[in-house]
């Protein structure tokens, strides 16, 4: 069984939990509002019923929301969260695949004899995460990822919601076509235009016709997603020694600065996570999903490995406007870093290379800010794996 576990409106409710006289009102993070080119990286529940969302350009939300409070995002203090969530995950499973900073995948199978049936696991989580950090999440539980991920939107903010095996197309039937994750607007608006209405009208369909209208990919996704199979795949981190995070938008992004400002969301959190556990790599790979549900990607390696954000970042943003086909929408991002060692690299430099101040300051501040896991914790970790039967790693 799959968990997906979603940190409610994580920046917002970062803020709120540090400044208590934000809470119950709308906050809304990211660039100035006066800006014409900032956009909204996360907002509250309290914002969101004005009609604000992520992506959306501030000044826009500023007219939605005259009364929000308008904040600019503080990424480190976001990490900082988001690892102390992650190392409650771990406590529960040695399989968390970590998919962005405020979202995550654990695999519950074979943690029956330590913890109990799942759907208790899951709500045992929960609790925790609120106690140990001030922060809800909501939960998705299924046998399989899509429909987990699906499941932990139902029930937002706090929502828990469980797909028992073999209900899986009975639960995807029963939902209205919004739910459909991965269909972004124009999708539904071509659906709705070609007569699919609902979710029981696009299972009535065959997948030729599907595909005819949608194209072979498009056609094939929506084929599977209304039957609760497994429609979109999620790659795992620890298994190809990378490090990665995507973000699906509410809508498709067609602005150069909107979509380079989420490259450099996604390059954070990357470079965060990087340093946060000893990794480096020289290996690049960017994803674009577009509106059509094509997905495109491109992968290289540099002589030298990236050390700071803004190395990361502006080699991502060079492999993103080889590979755009500009004007077509995109609905999906994807950063991660390849073939990671613990080894840094050892090639010769004439001269000290001029980011050495940067790179200090961040592990600086990440140092600070570290803290030495329990041996309990190590040592329940070491049963989770042996009632999974993995093998551990060995210490590099």
């Amino acid at each position: 069984m799959f968990l997906h576990v979603d940190l409610d409106a994580f920046f917002a409710s970062v803020e709120q939990l540090d400044f208590p006289e934000y809470r119950g009102k709308p906050v809304i993070v990211g660039g100035d509002p006066e800006s014409r080119r900032s956009v909204v990286s996360t907002c509250s529940y309290e914002a969101r019923k004005f009609g604000v969302h992520s992506a959306m350009a501030t000044a826009q939300a500023k007219v939605l929301c005259p009364n929000g409070i308008f904040v600019h995002g503080r990424m480190k203090r976001y990490h900082e969260k988001s690892k102390e969530v992650m190392e409650i995950f771990g406590n529960y499973s040695p399989d968390v695949q970590q998919m962005s900073i405020d979202e995550a995948f654990i695999d519950l199978g074979g943690t029956e004899k330590l913890f109990g049936p799942p759907e208790q696991t899951a709500m045992r989580l929960k609790a925790e995460v609120k106690e140990k950090t001030g922060l809800t999440v909501s939960c998705g539980l299924a046998s399989n990822k899509y429909v987990a991920k699906i499941a932990s939107g139902i029930n937002k903010p706090d929502g828990f919601c469980f797909v028992a095996p073999g209900e899986e197309e009975a639960f995807m039937l029963g939902l209205p076509l919004s739910k459909l994750w991965g269909a972004g607007e124009k999708t539904v608006e071509k659906l709705k235009k070609t007569g699919f209405s609902s979710i029981k009208d696009i299972h009535s369909a065959s997948l030729e016709l599907l595909q005819s209208i949608f194209g072979k990919a498009g056609g094939s996704f929506l084929y599977m997603a209304v039957r609760g199979q497994a429609a979109e795949t999620f790659g795992s981190d620890a298994k190809n020694h990378s490090i990665s995070g995507e973000r699906t938008f509410p809508y498709d992004l067609t602005d150069s600065y909107i979509i380079e400002t989420a490259l450099l969301q996604l390059c954070t959190e990357v470079q965060m996570r990087m340093l946060t556990e000893n990794w480096y790599s020289h290996t690049i790979h960017l994803k674009i999903r577009y509106g059509d549900f094509t997905t495109v990607g491109i992968q290289r390696s540099y002589d030298q490995n990236f050390e700071t954000e803004n190395e990361l970042y502006e080699r991502v943003k060079s492999l993103f406007y080889e590979k755009w086909e500009k004007g077509r929408g995109i609905r999906l991002l994807g950063v991660g870093a390849g073939n990671c060692t613990h080894t840094p690299s050892q090639q010769f430099e004439l001269f000290e290379r001029d980011n050495q101040k940067t790179k200090d300051l961040e592990k600086a501040v990440l140092q600070i800010n570290r803290k030495n896991k329990a041996s309990g914790v190590k040592l329940q970790k070491a049963r989770l794996m042996e009632a999974k039967n993995i093998v551990p790693p060995k210490e590099r």
